[in-house]
């Protein structure tokens, strides 16, 4: 009753099972393609890496300021008023005073009052107001300023925005490429996990059906009943694994969402690809060279080492004196058409040049040229080190490749032997000359056998997307 139990609750998982692969089957495949354009669109890193360009770009635009003219305006109109005013003044006191002159004649003038006592004239103080008073103002201002000579400092500039822009191209080309990476393991994980869950549903359905013949052959007296427990204990382990694996299942599939900027949870189904073993055709150095001329990390890691040179530049710009010139012409009056019409008329222009030199400033310019200096020794030490981690990515990728390459040919080779041997022991137990136990432990090994070929092939292809990763040479596709 016990054994009965068992054989049909594990008939009724495996349906279970078949039918929610069917199922996962039946609903709309995405491919690999259409999952990279997704996770395009819904990589935060990704997006951030196109808004980093573009604040470089703008970052060039500003940096030609330097040595572009500067034209400036203002123009002004209002209206003043000036409220009734009181004010005092001193006024000098003056007393008539008749003169003689040579013919006899009379004169009379004013003369200052003097102060008998001290002889200082006689100051009186008085009073005025003023009414109030409006008026109306205009003015009108243009300003031309330009660099002319600068040691350099603000061609260095530019130069440096430049090399930052390059920096934040190969940024973006980076993030696409870890897109691409990322998803294609993802996907290929995923696709792993579900080949291995079919070959542990088919291996549960071979421990069925040789559960169901020794069965058989136990009622009708052939074998002892030990068999019949050996074989529903190889049923309970094939069908551990297959719970196991569908686990493994569902978290690849979680992961795959993720990388596309989805939720965990939500459903996916993928499209099969061909699996390819092709065997590397050039040597692990060459690998290194292809990496370090094409990978864009490494590359952005170059121009930010060029920007932090010409930031050094740019400090030291600071000491040598700048060069420009200017003009300004300018025009006020009350009268509105006296400042914007007859302009060769009531105005003023001045024009010059200028030299501008920092004596001192505090050690500011010291200290900004040490810390550039510095920008540039951690800029090409980060360089020398993602050169260093990039040639170790690209050698374990090449080795893992080439080592599951390898693995996937012993595999096959053990499995056309294993799969001789489970039909060899089945023959063997049918007519008599063989065991119950030489067909479990045939029918464990060509599990095995089977599970290792699925698992080398697509680690073996998963070690691909990773060495085309650190070399730079991925898909096509992605570089549109």
């Amino acid at each position: 009753m016990i054994q009965r139990f068992k054989l049909i609750l594990g008939t009724m998982l495996l349906l279970l099972m078949q039918t929610g692969f069917v199922s996962a089957q039946n609903g709309a495949l995405l491919t690999l393609e259409e999952c990279i354009n997704i996770s395009l669109k819904n990589n935060s890193d990704f997006r951030n890496a196109v808004n980093n360009v573009d604040r470089a770009g703008a970052d060039v635009k500003g940096a030609y300021s330097g040595v572009l003219p500067q034209i400036t305006s203002n123009f002004q109109s209002g209206k003043s008023t000036r409220g009734q005013t009181r004010n005092a003044q001193d006024i000098t006191e003056f007393v008539p005073l008749t003169l003689t002159d040579v013919n006899g004649a009379e004169h009379s003038i004013l003369a200052t009052k003097l102060d008998p006592a001290t002889g200082f004239p006689v100051i009186d103080r008085i009073e005025f107001s003023s009414p109030t008073r409006s008026f109306w103002g205009h003015s009108m201002t243009l300003r031309y300023n330009q660099t002319l000579f600068d040691f350099g400092r603000s061609w260095n500039v530019i130069k440096r925005a430049k090399a930052s822009y390059d920096a934040s191209s190969q940024g973006l080309i980076a993030a696409r490429h870890n897109v691409y990476a990322t998803v294609m393991q993802r996907y290929l994980e995923l696709l792993k996990a579900q080949k291995l869950e079919q070959e542990y549903v088919e291996a549960v359905e071979r421990s069925n059906g040789e559960l169901k013949r020794t069965q058989s052959m136990f009622e009708i007296g052939s074998i002892a009943q030990i068999d019949v427990y050996r074989q529903e204990v190889n049923l309970g382990r094939d069908e551990i694994n297959l719970v196991v694996q569908q686990n493994i299942v569902k978290v690849a599939a979680g992961n795959l969402n993720v990388a596309m900027g989805r939720e965990p949870d939500e459903p996916i189904h993928i499209a099969d690809i061909e699996m390819t073993g092709k065997a590397l055709d050039f040597p692990l150095q060459e690998a290194y060279t292809i990496a370090e001329g094409n990978n864009p990390g490494l590359r952005q890691f170059e121009f930010d080492m060029k920007g932090a040179e010409y930031g050094r530049k740019v400090a030291k710009g600071s000491f040598w004196p700048s060069i420009g010139v200017g003009a300004t012409y300018s025009r006020d009056n009350e009268n509105l058409d006296r400042v914007y019409g007859a302009l060769n008329q009531n105005y003023f222009l001045s024009v010059g040049a200028s030299v501008s030199f920092n004596l001192f400033n505090g050690f500011s310019d010291a200290a900004e040229l040490s810390r550039q200096s510095a920008n540039y020794s951690i800029a090409r030490e980060n360089w020398v080190g993602e050169r260093r981690k990039l040639q170790l990515r690209v050698k374990q990728a090449y080795l893992n490749l080439q080592g599951y390459n390898r693995i996937t040919s012993i595999n096959e080779t053990m499995l056309r032997s294993a799969a001789e041997e489970y039909r060899l022991a089945q023959e063997r137990y049918r007519v008599g000359a063989g065991t119950q136990l030489e067909v479990t432990e045939a029918q464990v090994s060509l599990t095995r056998a089977r599970v290792q070929v699925v698992s080398s092939k697509y680690d073996a292809m998963i070690a691909k997307a990773q060495l085309d990763a650190a070399m730079g040479t991925v898909a096509a596709r992605n570089e549109k």
